[in-house]
């Protein structure tokens, strides 16, 4: 599925494809953005992280999970 967000700490659009994935068994979703880099996300305990080592802002990961529930 394709969004599309406000990334907080630029406040340009953030384009994205999210695809379900179980990674090092835990199950989240892989983030791809339009430019082709992909983080994985779960969330855990309440709270969307990023599990790859791949740093991605706490806001920015706040914002992709709320689409990915259907809350923005």
């Amino acid at each position: 599925m394709e969004y599309s967000i406000t990334d907080p700490s630029t406040a340009m659009p953030f384009k994205f494809q999210v695809k379900p994935e179980n990674f090092n068994g835990e199950p989240g979703y892989r983030i791809i953005s339009s430019v082709g880099s992909s983080f994985f996300i779960a969330n855990k305990y309440g709270v969307w992280r990023s599990l790859d080592d791949h740093k991605v802002d706490s806001e920015l990961l706040e914002k992709i999970g709320l689409a990915i529930e259907g809350e923005v």
